[in-house]
């Protein structure tokens, strides 16, 4: 009975996860869960261990998984495919690395100037996470600047962000402490932005977070 309501449901919803083929599902938390492992916590602006010695400003990066495999087959299907649904699975999944954070808002990084994109894939996971853990979302940051897509290049090949690259849309009220997320960290310079933005606000970084982590160096 199961297999034939599964059935009625993939054809009123025509969708199948991307990693089991299970229908009327874009992704199942359980295999996104099974991409993910319980990585270290990172610095943000050289990605050695945190705490960091050199960079006393910093704070934790925490990721799910490397950007290969199957988990960079999400990110595409996430970010170019228009597969919504995938990333608040994905938030879903990432909420175990976060347990042990306490932040009043999460802040997603926003789309770009521009962008075409029907919708902000790094805004997605940010929901996933603020369903499981209570925290509120606020889209308060925007681009202060047009800067060309970057995702194509090398991260040795991308030109520094400017110091004032992101701009508050809004000032949350009664808020201290934030969490920044994001689909993909490759060199750490947007999330970093970001948080200098939050900074002059007042707001405390007392994390970020990205579904995968790239190699320096590496193309996305």
């Amino acid at each position: 009975m199961s297999g034939i309501a599964d059935l009625l449901l993939h054809l009123i919803f025509p969708a199948e996860c991307p990693l089991c083929g299970k229908i009327a599902s874009s992704c199942c938390v359980s295999c996104a869960e099974g991409l993910l492992s319980p990585n270290l916590p990172i610095c943000i602006q050289c990605f050695g261990p945190y705490p960091c010695d050199k960079h006393i400003n910093s704070f934790p990066h925490y990721y799910g998984a490397a950007h290969e495999g199957q988990a960079r087959k999400l990110v595409h299907l996430l970010k170019y495919g228009h597969e919504g649904a995938i990333g608040f699975s994905v938030g879903i999944a990432l909420a175990f690395l976060l347990a042990e954070t306490r932040a009043d808002v999460l802040v997603p990084i926003p789309l770009h100037m521009g962008s075409p994109r029907l919708f902000n894939q790094s805004r997605k996971i940010a929901k996933g996470l603020s369903c499981k853990l209570g925290i509120p979302l606020h889209d308060c940051l925007s681009w202060n600047v047009r800067v060309p897509p970057r995702a194509p290049k090398a991260a040795k090949d991308r030109d520094p962000l400017p110091e004032n690259a992101f701009k508050m849309k809004y000032f949350p009220r009664g808020v201290k402490t934030a969490i920044i997320c994001d689909d993909v960290c490759t060199t750490g310079a947007t999330i970093f932005k970001a948080a200098t933005a939050l900074r002059e606000s007042g707001i405390q970084v007392v994390a970020s977070l990205s579904f995968t982590l790239g190699q320096r160096g590496a193309y996305n």
